[in-house]
């Protein structure tokens, strides 16, 4: 057998498996959504079984929209959770991937041409905040919605360095927790957080790949303490990152609804949008609506759909 005959028919194999695979997959669709369609009722009324067929069902499809709602702080906590069981807890512990990040190292959207350091702070556990930069220090203050956080002044948004309030001239970057309304001291860059806890990002650039320790030496110049407690802070701690296998990849069965159970009942704010709130509810409707009337459309143009089940 020719190799070209050999080429046509790993194609040709390739091919069906494919189709299989996406007929099985429309099958148990089909196959889920006639079993809902079809649950048996007695005089007009779902049957005791039925009632709990129908409750799993809501069940999974929130527990669906509660993950895809939450899929920002879920990411954040993945790696929280990922890097605390390695190399611990604590506003003081500031990991650095002082010999560049390699594929042992599981997380999002990583490169592997700089240095990492990366710290997990809890501002309803500690209060204010205070991270003591060097100059030229490159990094973002992030909330748990991975969203920048915003500095006094209206400027600047989460940057530290260049592109942050400091120039590059690095200083005192005093990150507050929601709500804060007590003094705010001169001489720092003031950050005010919509979460709790917040995720502290920062870079380290090297000029020669073959001696990273300059870059090293200079992120651990970093600290950070309370903002009343700096004499009795705990000593920075900079565990050395690189090399070991840490899984920090958002978290993908049950743990992660318990880690966001965790993260309510520690009374950390989890705004934008608090689930079961009057703006959660306004926002729902307006999603469901939005969707009937997209469902509406699409049957007038093209007939009646289905809609997409397990």
């Amino acid at each position: 057998m020719t190799s070209h005959r050999i080429l046509h028919l790993a194609a040709a194999l390739a091919g069906v498996l494919t189709m299989s695979g996406l007929a099985t997959q429309a099958f148990a669709q089909e196959t889920s959504f006639d079993k809902l369609a079809t649950l048996p009722f007695a005089e007009g009324r779902p049957t005791k079984e039925t009632a709990q067929t129908l409750r799993d069902e809501l069940l999974f499809q929130r527990a669906t929209q509660t993950y895809l709602w939450a899929l920002p702080l879920i990411n954040t906590l993945g790696m929280q959770v990922g890097s605390e069981k390695h190399f611990g807890a604590g506003y003081n512990v500031l990991p650095i991937w002082k010999q560049r990040l390699d594929a042992k190292t599981l997380v999002t959207t990583p490169n592997s041409d700089l240095l990492y350091a990366m710290s997990y702070v809890d501002l309803g556990k500690d209060g204010p905040l205070v991270m003591d930069a060097p100059p030229m220090l490159q990094g973002i203050l992030l909330d748990y919605w991975q969203r920048p956080i915003p500095v006094d002044g209206g400027k600047f948004f989460g940057d530290v360095g260049l592109f942050g309030p400091d120039a590059g001239k690095g200083g005192k970057f005093l990150i507050l927790p929601p709500g804060y309304k007590g003094e705010v001291p001169q001489g720092h860059f003031v950050y005010r957080s919509g979460t709790n806890n917040v995720f502290i990002f920062l870079r380290g650039f090297y000029e020669d790949p073959k001696n990273l320790t300059p870059a090293d030496a200079h992120l651990e110049k970093t600290r950070i303490y309370p903002l009343n407690g700096e004499t009795g802070a705990k000593a920075m701690k900079f565990p050395d990152a690189s090399g070991i296998q840490v899984n920090m990849l958002p978290m993908s069965d049950g743990s992660a609804f318990e880690q966001l159970k965790r993260l309510v009942d520690s009374g950390a704010t989890i705004s934008p949008v608090r689930i079961g709130s009057a703006c959660w509810r306004r926002s729902a409707s307006s999603r469901v609506s939005r969707s009937l009337r997209m469902r509406t459309a699409a049957r007038s143009s093209s007939g009646p759909r289905r809609p997409v089940t397990r």
